[in-house]
């Protein structure tokens, strides 16, 4: 059972529900006042839900996911929209037996190069649930462990007289903290946020790729529609069909100065099993990389990820709202293989 603490009413008020003719996304908590007495920020609430939503499971869902998003208003309300979105929906999931809602992951999935959280739409935010998901399922102790962790190791103090509350630490503060050395020695949360975007591949719907190109038997230069935001990814698809027995392949990468990106290659079978992974190796501060992919043989297609894992002077904060993307360029040439 998830030990969520409840929301909190108004002072003296039990936490109310009410319905209503349009709600986006079905339902929200919706902020009332903060707690003067509370030694830490605490926020009062209470929930709108939309009057056409489906008795049954959808109601139930609906109803979940206001409870958890007060909750989390309640014990720390300075966590960014995007968050609260995300989080609240994934202990929905937890609460429920509903599916979570399709467009909400397809929305998330076919932008891959956003911010992990970006209150651009809430569709997105609400599919970001399969970020917490992903983490909470493969580094928690117990169903919800890791939401609600994060909100107890958040706890903010903001001046009374102050007109926002303040926005440190964020759940990506706890989150470095947290999962730091969770992969071996001398990892960080940026190897958990690349070990999550090689999951990301992974899952239905499948994110949207930047590129899907044939063998390269000549070299081609590659450069993204949209750049990547931090914590955002690329995608390149590429078919190995027309590969020579034993040949190779040669990828050279650059990208915009000021950002910190991290460049994978996976080998993968015809049903998009993993069969190897491989770095391609660069200075902390460079702004390009390079790498021969070998072995080729038995190997479907090569899946490239590009990471960005943000600005080189300062951590990402899911508070800033303008994240700067950066781009990218990518060159491929096919090798054939040397000797007789």
């Amino acid at each position: 059972m998830l030990r969520a603490p409840p929301p909190e009413g108004a002072v003296g008020d039990p936490w109310e529900v009410y319905l209503v003719d349009t709600v986006e996304g079905g339902s929200r908590a919706v902020s009332n006042e903060r707690d003067p007495l509370s030694r830490f920020d605490r926020e009062s609430t209470f929930a709108l839900v939309d009057r056409e939503t489906p008795t049954g499971c959808s109601l139930d869902f609906a109803l979940a996911r206001a409870i958890a998003e007060g909750s989390l208003r309640r014990e720390a309300p300075a966590t960014d929209i995007g968050s609260v979105r995300a989080q609240s929906e994934a202990v929905a999931h937890l609460m429920t037996p509903c599916a979570p809602p399709q467009e909400n992951e397809a929305a998330f999935q076919a932008a891959p190069w956003r911010c992990i959280v970006d209150p651009g739409s809430e569709p997105f935010d609400r599919g970001a649930s399969l970020f917490v998901e992903w983490v909470d399922a493969t580094f928690g102790t117990e169903p919800g462990s890791l939401p609600l962790g994060a909100w107890a190791l958040a706890p903010t103090r903001t001046a009374p007289s102050a007109s926002r509350w303040v926005g440190a630490p964020t759940t990506f503060d706890v989150l470095r903290a947290s999962l730091k050395g969770v992969l071996g020695r001398e990892t960080t949360f940026d190897d958990v946020l690349l070990k999550f975007l090689l999951a990301r591949a992974s899952i239905e719907p499948r994110p949207a790729l930047s590129w899907s190109v044939p063998w390269p038997v000549r070299a081609r230069r590659l450069t993204p529609a949209e750049p990547i935001a931090p914590t955002g990814a690329s995608y390149v698809h590429v078919d190995c069909h027309g590969s020579p027995h034993g040949g190779k392949l040669r990828l050279e990468a650059q990208w915009e100065d000021y950002a910190r990106m991290r460049w994978l290659v996976v080998k993968r079978d015809a049903a998009n099993k993993t069969l190897a992974v491989l770095p391609v190796t660069s200075t902390d501060h460079g702004t390009a990389a390079s790498m021969t992919v070998e072995e080729l043989d038995g190997v479907d297609h090569l899946l490239i990820v590009v990471q960005n894992l943000g600005s080189t002077e300062h951590a990402f904060d899911p508070d800033q709202g303008d994240w700067e993307p950066h781009g990218w360029l990518l060159t491929l040439e096919g090798q054939p293989a040397l000797g007789p």
